[in-house]
């Protein structure tokens, strides 16, 4: 593999999801002695984590083995076989993967098609169109990320909405008083024209958060003051209520390690989705609080750990939040 093909592997790479946008990774490829690169290895960027909502790393090892997992694809699009050892280096914690590239070899028709959606995923943070995600396809999800250690819930059994509904709300409560919170977000949010990270004006809701007709709390992106989401406008048509598909992705353990493969799991079922039209938007107020990530867990009676949850429909936008240039990420 030369150096054209690395670049193309990190191009679809960075184009994972991420805490925030804050793409909180960092790239080596290493060459054997006649110059051919045979691995890829990634590196947690701590420069970028979050302190306040993500002061043990989750979020950043879940962004991280997301775009593990893109690259992974992007390798066995280019018909090679590859492997990756996450965690290689006990001494260097930041050291979060190897990719060790292969011989030749054909990749799957569903390698072909999730690694074909890649450009096409995007996070949706507006309304979904009024349909339903079809049962076959959310079986497919579910089938996508389900792997050795990570499993996911489907949150349609009765009290299952109203429990998250109001967990959701009250962590959402709890952060929005933390002034420190709404700095951290501000700043990723808050991008001078032409930034190439963070959340820009174009993937925030067209509808204010407000004035959303969703049983679930939305992270208000926009909200500069302090305190409690704010209610609803009296008066009025009432908004069109919104039902997208809500899951619950989780795993046995609740280490770096599960972080990460929690990670390759989220893109995986995102890159599956976007190959049928839908997309995601990620909820993670209520597994950002201890308290309300604990009590989800108790409450939903998850065997394991809850490390994502998605709200999930069709879309009507397209990719809108920038990327850092690969020669940022990269070093060879």
């Amino acid at each position: 593999m030369n150096n054209d093909d690395l670049h193309t592997i990190i191009e679809m790479a960075v184009r994972a999801p991420s805490v925030h946008n804050t793409q909180p990774w960092r790239y080596s490829g290493h060459s054997d002695k006649r110059g051919n690169v045979d691995a890829i290895d990634v590196f947690a960027d701590r420069d970028r984590s979050l302190g306040v909502v993500d002061p043990f790393g989750r979020e950043l090892h879940i962004s991280c083995g997301a775009a593990i997992e893109f690259a992974e694809l992007a390798t066995r699009s280019l018909g090679r076989q590859c492997t990756v050892r996450l965690l290689p280096d006990p001494g260097d914690p930041d050291h979060l993967a190897r990719i060790e590239i292969g011989d030749e070899k054909s990749p799957t028709d569903e390698e072909v098609a999730l690694a074909q959606s890649v450009p096409l995923r995007y996070t949706e943070r507006d309304r979904f169109d009024d349909r339903p995600v079809p049962p076959e396809l959310v079986r497919a999800l579910r089938q996508s990320g389900t792997t050795v250690g990570t499993w996911i819930r489907v949150l349609d059994q009765p009290g299952d909405e109203v429990t998250t509904a109001v967990l959701l709300a009250h962590a959402d409560d709890l952060e929005r008083v933390n002034l420190e919170y709404e700095h951290e977000l501000a700043n990723w949010t808050q991008k001078e024209p032409g930034a190439g990270d963070g959340i820009p004006a174009s993937a925030l809701p067209s509808t204010p958060v407000e004035s959303r007709g969703s049983s679930f709390r939305l992270r208000d992106f926009e909200q500069t003051t302090p305190g409690p989401a704010v209610p609803p406008p009296s008066g009025g048509d009432p908004p069109s209520p919104e039902h997208p598909l809500m899951i619950v992705l989780g795993t046995d353990g609740d280490d770096p390690q599960a972080w990460l493969m929690a990670g390759r799991a989220l893109g995986r079922v995102l890159l599956r989705a976007a190959a049928d039209g839908v997309y995601a938007s990620p909820m993670t107020q209520v597994l950002e609080v201890s308290s309300t990530r604990a009590m989800l867990a108790g409450q939903l009676d998850l065997v394991g750990h809850p490390q994502m949850l998605l709200r999930m429909g069709y879309g009507h936008g397209h990719p809108t939040s920038p990327r850092r240039a690969v020669d940022d990420v990269l070093s060879t």
